[in-house]
């Protein structure tokens, strides 16, 4: 579900996806000052897995850029009423996203399917939003933080170590997937402002192809997994399970072989 946030009609690799699903919407909005720039995430539901689903959009290359820039510039900005600090450009463009019909889906759906499980989703940017987003969802009590599952793929850190406290004391099903040497995950740097990961992390240190092992870190930063990684590089950022993180753009016909498995 969060490469399916890359592709202009996510609600193809929805329904791929899972037996019985109903797809609700997808939000785009500009979230920078670059008009080219936007930011996107879609909420759907699945019947079969019981589950709601919010999925966010990765980083485009300008907004890349931007996200450096403002991780060097800017210190993290207070948030969680208090309780925490966290980069500004993340915490705009999940806001922007939030206000823009995020918000009003998610509890159309939570309210239609009660019982269900949240599931909160990204890949890179998306990944960032995601962590904000599910943080945003159990602090202020509008899910239960017991049925909310965090999945990110190449998070970069979101906040400093307030945050990462906050994030740990809130959500217990929380896994940041790290590719082998995926240098986005090492920025902004933790020298920088105090930037921290929150827990846990799943590091694949191979090309995660079929059947290949990992290895679990269920603290916040752990030298044993992807922050002892050496030879960092952008290419194993763009892979995930094989795969080009970005792979929805053609279309999302079949590409799930454990559909009806």
């Amino acid at each position: 579900m969060a490469a399916s946030a890359y592709s202009d009609h996510p609600e193809l690799c929805v329904k791929d996806n899972f037996n019985s699903s109903d797809f609700k919407r997808r939000v785009e909005v500009e979230c920078d000052i670059l008009p080219i720039d936007n930011c996107v995430a879609f909420t759907a539901v699945s019947h079969s897995e019981k589950a709601i689903i919010i999925s966010y959009r990765g980083s485009l290359v300008t907004e890349v850029l931007m996200e450096v820039i403002d991780a060097l510039s800017e210190k993290p900005v207070i948030a969680f009423n208090g309780n925490a600090k966290v980069l500004e450009y993340f915490l705009n463009a999940f806001n922007d996203l939030w206000f823009a019909g995020i918000k009003d889906d998610f509890l159309t759906l939570k309210n239609a399917n009660p019982g269900y499980e949240l599931w909160v989703t990204g890949h890179s940017l998306g990944a960032a939003m995601a962590s904000i987003a599910a943080t945003t969802i159990a602090t202020t009590k509008l899910f239960d933080a017991d049925k909310i599952k965090l999945v990110t793929f190449g998070q970069p850190r979101v906040g400093d170590h307030s945050y990462a406290t906050l994030v740990d004391s809130t959500i217990a099903y929380s896994y940041r997937i790290i590719h082998q040497n995926d240098i986005v995950p090492t920025v902004p740097p933790s020298w920088l402002f105090n930037y921290y990961h929150h827990k846990s992390e799943v590091w694949y240190n191979n090309n995660m192809a079929d059947g290949k092992t990992y290895k679990e870190c269920d603290d916040d930063e752990n030298r044993h997994c992807s922050e002892g990684a050496i030879d960092l590089n952008i290419l194993d950022h763009l892979f995930y399970f094989n795969v080009p993180a970005n792979f929805p753009f053609a279309g999302c016909k079949d590409w799930n072989k454990y559909k009806n498995a």
